[in-house]
């Protein structure tokens, strides 16, 4: 068997950051070395909550690090805090309908608590300490490892390759311009995106097709087990969401944006395609913040700087995910 691959996930947990821990942790490929909060898709409390009692309940040897709970600056103006999609949720009856379960009550209570350190700290003391490249997989705003960067850029030495949920180039859905993760701390975006590592950048593009669907429910129902039902239960939330505020190009479905991230690191065949592009990120406060630049000419002004994941085989995502969840017992 080839030596596992060293990993360090930074999460904002979230359903489909859940779903991607659980894929990393589940996979024999893996080292998970620590996995990082910050706050994004819920608070910072939420989401370091929701962390533990996924990684309690698969690998609570696995350290969860409490890292940032607001971006570096963007908060400091407040013409900066719009966003499209700031109203709650609703169906035609009046229930809320949430792309993100605040408290995975589907799940044991954590059995672990957060490490008695920062991740901003942690990356840095980890990385330092490295025998070997170790990846990186960001799935939330990049405030954590923005700062580590800005604290020691020397640890970029150290990194094998950064593999980051965010961006996109036709698709988007925090704005008319920006994506979620980026949106949130533009800034964070930019430094991790110029620190010199290469970097992978699945964008909205690739990830509106890493979907599972309602069959996918009941097969994974099928199971009778604590991970097949919690994912079930998130999995069909999240199908309520996007068939009634953004409908995918499959209907009965939801995109997994953050587990497609771990599934390219197993097999890249998943994305099915990528370019390499100079890739920037408005960070002005505009119309335009947050929003991922990538210049497509045939002569860019800019070396590139990521490769950018554009389309995803979704039936191989559907398959190569539930094989991997299938694998947890009881």
């Amino acid at each position: 068997m080839s030596e596992k691959r060293q990993l360090i996930l930074d999460v904002d947990t979230g359903t489909d950051d859940a779903i991607a821990i659980m894929a990393a942790l589940l996979s024999p490929e893996f080292e998970v070395l620590g996995i990082c909060t910050v706050s994004g898709n819920l608070p910072l409390a939420n989401t370091t909550e929701n962390t533990l009692r996924v990684v309690s309940l698969l690998a609570p040897q696995v350290p969860v690090i409490r890292g940032c709970a607001g971006p570096i600056v963007r908060d400091l103006d407040p013409r900066r805090k719009y966003c499209d999609n700031e109203e709650v949720l609703e169906d035609e009856d009046g229930n809320r309908i949430a792309f993100h379960v605040e408290e995975f009550d589907g799940l044991p209570p954590a059995r672990i608590a957060p490490a008695p350190t920062n991740a901003v700290c942690w990356m840095v003391e980890t990385l330092r300490a490295a025998t070997k490249k170790v990846d990186l997989v960001l799935v939330g705003p990049l405030t954590n490892f923005a700062l580590a960067l800005r604290a020691d850029p020397s640890i970029v030495e150290h990194v094998g390759q950064i593999v980051i949920m965010g961006g996109g180039c036709e698709e988007r859905n925090s704005t008319s311009a920006a994506e979620f993760n980026f949106f949130m701390d533009p800034e964070a975006a930019q430094i991790v995106l110029g620190c010199g590592a290469k970097i992978v950048l699945v964008t909205l593009d690739a990830t509106h097709h890493a979907v599972l669907c309602g069959e996918d429910v009941q097969r994974m129902r099928s199971w009778r087990t604590t991970v097949g039902d919690f994912v079930a239960q998130i999995t069909s939330e999240r199908i309520k969401a996007y068939t009634l505020f953004q409908p995918l190009f499959k209907p009965d479905s939801a995109s997994m944006h953050d587990a497609l991230c771990i599934l390219y690191l197993l097999d890249g065949s998943v994305i099915t395609k990528t370019r390499l592009l100079p890739v920037s990120v408005d960070f002005y406060g505009g119309a335009s913040d947050g929003r991922s630049v990538m210049d497509t000419r045939s002569v860019p002004a800019r070396a590139p700087n990521c490769t950018v994941c554009l389309g995803t085989d979704d039936e191989k995502f559907s398959r190569m995910l539930l094989d991997i969840l299938g694998r947890a017992k009881g």
